[in-house]
């Protein structure tokens, strides 16, 4: 990411740093592919990559191919060792094994498959063991044993044999040599072969490679006598640093590499790089990193990293990175915290303690680094610094000072982070412990004086500001500014502050210095102090640079003027390049070491533009700046399988052999209509931090989230057509070109195109029928209509007659209505004259019982006029007692109750009747009493009576049930 940014920032900034040779400390990035990883033979005898950058290995067991994610074997009929490899001009591979040979052609779903060309051999020269090379040579494809060389052109095979044997090929500058073991090198121009001068040197002992050199000059790598130069004059030795290593461990293969320097494959001691010069520049061996010290073959990729076929496995050595590790296995134990370079002396603290070796021994691949461990310092080293000459070290004991080869205590106080020169009192400096601050004096060695009372918090990060404060920052309280007095180097003051003075959170406050100012890190971005507010605001240079509100860790500035930070899960270098009036910023991304940085303990030392020292968990990272990767190589992700999900899973693509996508788009019936796809992207460099995004046009426009995830499934997909995409992202933030599948999927037959014509004739069908019977509709219509006109006189008729029949029926009603009424009234007079009677009785009665009582106390002549009184008056009473005429009356009104009584209980007597007439008339016993010419007992005993009658129980309702009658 490049910014160019206004002239100020020179001042923030600075120079960069010049760039100049490059020289190698520790060794490169390795990763390790065992056999279990690709699952074949131990042995791999030669690489190749195709266009795509996907990877063959010729192994033991078959031909590898690799593509970044997924290991796949292809075999040979034979399935015999497969020795060589050749990516011809044609873009076609061929495959060189052992009695056989041929090349690789994609089948129908794009597998490789392997094409054999040995039928085109005669029949007497086809046991001609291994092939070991596979060379390009005009319009030839020649393929190289050591009984025969066959030489395939338009369809046809030609053997050249040897006197001897034919011990090995080599092909360069557009040359051909061969080693005949009894006539040593020839050169062979397509026709015949000739010798070389000088050639027969080789007669007796044989040749690794033959590689391009400077200008017709070619570089010959014996395999026991070291380096020799080859032209066209003849051979004469090389007198290079490297052949004394060559000559002891021998030389198998070897490459010309595209920086003009040469790898030699060894089968004792690894792998040797030898510059132009002829010294040794890179050594890798199993001490350094290798599985193991046989290298059988070598290949630079697109990305000029070198993979190597090993005798049991396969490495890959990152050797263009600008970045080499120093660890374990150069002799440094443990975590990385300080570095630091010190009388020529790097030092290095780790938590198993501190760690050096000569500066001047650098370089040198053949001499490892001798690491020796520092007396007296075992343990967590804090930190080293150079203060007044003297190296300080704070340690998880305390404070040391360098000694000749031995740590030496200057304090116990347990916990020692950092130190600090005080710039307001020269000779004495502080240093921050677990528990507050301890002053240091230098007179003229640096002497413990006595703590700093006023401040006991942790004091693990701390910079000091242009007044002479010291600023103290803690992850989880806050910030911190100790003022010291004027006059003393001793604590005045202690000022907090935290979210309430500007700064956005109380936690995770980091403060560095950038350039003599002090700038403050929080997790939603950088701030800077305003002391005449007293308070925090966002710094706008530095987030016009690093972005606004992001999580920054930490900003460490290096001893070249290099930012260095570490923010969100991103870790770089801001580096700085004069143009004209304006400074162009490069911000450059280390992702590939993010993960194995140690969080919140950030180390960089630069010891200078080639050299500069990072902590990391496994021990330290060299990192060269003058080695400049080029973060934009382009490079294409790859769909390497298309699977139907249906009941007959199956692959209908296998991800072609030099073409990324089928020829043809392919279409599916509608049951299949799930799939499965499988990408990858071969960008071999830092391939844990590879990532992929897709998408389903068609179906899903926008792009996933990127994810590590290389598959992708989708069910019961409908019909329509799509393009499966994917894109891959690397270490550096680069995005791939694109991957793109596209398919249909066809419609159910009811939604086909054969279908659709069918529905349209149909529909014509339909309306021809329609447009036809509307003819017969219309004349129906009139007959319905005539027959609806008939319909309606008859239903007006019938609506007459019911109207009548309504008009009769309501004039029933009104009639019933009448009667009922009527009777309703006769009940009631019957009522009123019931109850009258009712009266008049009782008057008569008691007027008799008053008679009766004056009779006996009544003159004589009185007595005969009383006793007829009372005789009128029972006559009277038997008189009123005409019951049939009350019968006729009860039961006009109660619809011939009486009649319905005796029907239904015959056996009642008159006087029964008459009591459930009066019953029914809702009277009460006192009022039956004196209609029944009886006393109220009598009543009750009448009504005793009539229950048994009517068989009525216990709980029954006399008046109810006559009620219901």
């Amino acid at each position: 990411m490049k910014t160019k940014l206004a002239l100020f920032f020179l001042l923030l900034l600075g120079n960069g740093p010049s760039f100049g040779q490059f020289s190698q400390i520790g060794s490169p990035f390795i990763t390790h592919f065992s056999k279990s990883d690709y699952q074949a033979g131990t042995q791999n005898w030669d690489i190749l990559e195709d266009p795509r950058g996907i990877l063959y290995f010729g192994n033991n067991k078959g031909l590898l191919e690799f593509d970044g994610v997924r290991w796949r074997l292809l075999s040979t009929p034979n399935r015999t060792i497969v020795r060589s490899m050749r990516l011809a001009a044609d873009g076609r591979i061929y495959i060189g094994a052992q009695d056989e040979f041929g090349y690789l052609e994609a089948d129908s779903t794009g597998l490789p498959a392997y094409r054999s060309l040995t039928g085109l051999v005669p029949e007497q020269y086809r046991g001609f063991e291994d092939v070991w090379k596979i060379l390009s040579f005009g319009p030839h494809q020649l393929f190289c044993t050591q009984r025969a060389l066959f030489a395939l052109r338009d369809g046809e095979v030609e053997t050249l044999l040897p006197e001897g044997r034919f011990d090995n090929y080599f092909q360069a500058n557009e040359r051909l040599f061969l080693r005949d073991t009894r006539r040593g090198l020839l050169e062979f121009d397509g026709r015949t072969l000739s010798p070389v001068p000088g050639g027969q040197l080789f007669v007796g002992q044989g040749i690794a490679a033959i590689l391009p050199g400077p200008g017709e000059r070619l570089l010959l790598v014996s395999m026991n006598d070291g380096l020799f130069w080859l032209d066209r004059q003849g051979i004469e030795p090389w007198d290079a640093a490297a052949n004394d290593f060559l000559r002891e461990y021998r030389a198998f293969c070897g490459l010309a590499l595209a920086d003009g320097r040469y790898a030699i494959g060894t089968p004792l001691n690894g792998l040797l790089i030898v510059d132009q010069a002829g010294r040794p520049s890179l050594h890798l061996n199993k001490a350094t990193g290798l599985q193991n010290n046989t290298v059988l073959s070598i290949y630079q990729d697109h990305l000029q990293n070198l993979w190597l076929g090993l005798d049991n496995g396969i490495d890959y050595a990152e050797i263009c990175a600008p970045f080499k590790l120093v660890h374990s296995r150069t002799g440094l134990e443990g975590t990385g915290y300080a570095s630091i370079l010190y009388q020529d002396r790097l030092f290095l603290g780790t938590n198993q303690g501190l760690y050096y070796f000569d500066w001047k021994e650098r370089g040198d691949p053949l001499k490892p680094m001798r690491l020796q461990e520092v007396g007296q310092a075992k343990g967590q080293v804090w930190s080293l610094q150079e203060l007044g000459g003297e190296l300080l070290i704070g340690h998880h004991e305390g404070a040391f000072v360098l000694r000749g080869e031995e740590a030496v205590p200057l304090s116990r106080v347990q916990g020692a982070w950092k130190f600090l020169e005080l710039s307001s009192f020269p000779g004495y400096a502080v240093c921050g412990t677990y528990s507050g601050l301890l002053l240091y004096r230098r007179d003229p060695q640096w002497t413990f004086v006595r703590r700093l009372d006023g401040f006991g918090e942790s004091a693990r990060v701390m910079e000091q500001d242009a007044e002479g404060n010291l600023w103290v920052s803690h992850a989880y309280k806050g910030l911190y500014r100790v003022r010291f007095a004027a006059d003393e180097p001793a604590i005045a003051g202690v000022d907090f502050y935290n979210s309430g003075n500007g700064l956005p959170t109380d936690l995770f406050i980091n403060v560095g210095k950038v350039r003599g100012k002090l700038v403050f890190t929080t997790p939603e971005g950088l701030y800077r102090y305003d002391p005449s507010e007293d308070r925090f605001f966002p710094d706008a240079e530095l987030t016009e640079v690093f972005g606004e509100g992001r999580n920054v860790h930490r900003l460490l500035e290096d001893q070249s003027g290099q930012v260095w930070f570490s923010i969100d899960e991103e870790f770089g270098v801001v580096k700085v390049r004069e143009e004209g009036l304006f400074n162009e910023l490069e911000v450059h991304y280390f992702n590939q070491i993010q993960d194995v940085l140690v969080d919140g303990f950030e180390s960089v030392f630069a010891v200078d533009s080639h050299h500069v020292f990072i902590a990391t968990e496994g021990g330290f990272v060299h990192y060269d700046p003058s080695i400049e990767k080029d973060p934009e190589i382009p490079f294409g992700a790859l769909i390497r399988e298309v699977a139907v999900l249906s009941k007959d899973q199956r692959t209908v693509w296998a991800g072609g052999l030099y073409q990324n996508r089928p020829q043809a788009d392919l279409s599916f019936s509608n049951k299949d209509n799930s799939f499965r796809f499988v990408y990858s992207a071969p960008y071999y460099e830092e391939q844990q931090h590879l990532q992929y995004r897709h998408r389903l046009r068609g179906f899903q426009e926008d792009w996933s989230d990127w994810t590590t995830q290389s598959r992708k499934e989708y069910t019961n997909l409908p019909h329509g057509d799509y393009s499966f995409e994917v894109e891959a992202r690397n270490a550096y933030g680069q995005i791939s070109a694109p991957a793109v599948f596209p398919f249909t999927i066809d419609p159910p037959w009811y939604a086909t195109t054969l279908a659709r014509i069918v529905y349209l004739l149909l529909a014509l069908v339909m309306i021809f029928g329609l447009v036809r019977s509307s003819s017969r509709r219309v004349e129906k219509a009139k007959a319905v209509m005539a027959r609806e006109q008939a319909m309606e006189l008859d239903r007006k008729e019938a609506e007459y007659r019911e109207e009548a029949e309504r008009s009769e029926a309501e004039i029933i009603r009104l009639r019933n209505e009448k009667l009922q009424s009527d009777i309703q009234h006769k009940n009631s007079e019957l009522a009123s004259a019931t109850m009258h009677l009712v009266q008049k009785g009782e008057i008569l009665m008691n007027i008799r019982q008053d008679l009766s009582k004056l009779l006996p106390n009544a003159a004589s002549e009185n007595k005969r006029r009383i006793k007829q009184l009372i005789k009128t008056l029972e006559a009277d009473a038997r008189l009123d007692d005409n019951w049939e005429q009350f019968e006729l009356y009860f039961d006009q009104v109660h619809e011939d109750f009486l009649r319905r009584l005796r029907e239904r209980f015959p056996a009642l007597t008159p006087k029964d009747q008459k009591l459930c007439a009066y019953l029914r008339m809702n009277l009460s016993t006192k009022e039956i009493a004196p209609l029944m010419n009886i006393s109220v007992r009598g009543v009750e005993i009448s009504r005793y009576r009539l229950r048994k009658k009517l068989e009525l129980e216990t709980d029954d309702n006399l008046v109810d049930f006559i009620l219901k009658i």
